[in-house]
């Protein structure tokens, strides 16, 4: 999967699920919690550090979050294994279009983010904590199981900006990430 094709693909979608979409009930406000399985590909982006992309990594982790209309706000951790991983703290805007029981999602957000172990930036054992700033965007299509229980799948992309490994003055690593993940949702909502 070529990530520079992702941006544009990404906009495509988020436009005709716009246009195409009847909106769905939408709860004033919402929190959830959801653990997701996916792989994360983090191949391109321009690379101020000599580690090399890992290409496509499989991933498991949980997102906190919550809602007030059209804004949302949410951490999310995802582990790759031998110490790799990615946190982020996100606010953003989202959207749900479908019925009581199908909705498509559409998010876009900015944030920080925290990278441990090399996870976007080429997997290496002992590399240090780099934190940054981050821009996502992301499509899911959301089923409803139970009354408080969502079942998705989602394509997130994102670019991002890390402080060098060695010094907070020395160059920034840039490149960009998606991930594709199957998810379950626990959401309260009024």
């Amino acid at each position: 999967m070529q990530t520079k094709t992702i941006a544009p693909s990404l906009l495509v979608v988020l436009g005709a699920a716009a246009f195409f979409a009847a909106p769905a009930r939408a709860d004033v406000v919402a929190a959830y919690v959801e653990g997701h399985g996916g792989v994360g590909n983090n191949e391109g982006g321009t690379r101020s550090s000599s580690s090399s992309s890992s290409g496509l990594s499989p991933a498991i982790g949980f997102q906190l979050g919550a809602r007030l209309l059209i804004f949302e706000g949410y951490y999310d951790r995802t582990a790759f294994g031998s110490g790799a991983s990615v946190s982020r703290g996100i606010l953003g805007l989202r959207g749900g279009f479908g019925g009581k029981d199908l909705r498509l999602v559409l998010h876009a957000g900015a944030g920080v983010i925290t990278e441990e172990g090399g996870a976007l930036t080429g997997m290496t054992v002992g590399a240090a904590e780099r934190n940054g700033v981050v821009g996502r965007a992301g499509v899911a299509l959301e089923r409803r199981l139970m009354p408080v229980l969502w079942g998705g799948a989602a394509l997130d992309g994102e670019i991002f900006s890390l402080s060098a490994a060695t010094s907070s003055t020395g160059p920034r690593t840039e490149g960009q990430d998606a991930f594709l993940s199957l998810y379950l949702k626990f959401e309260l909502g009024i």
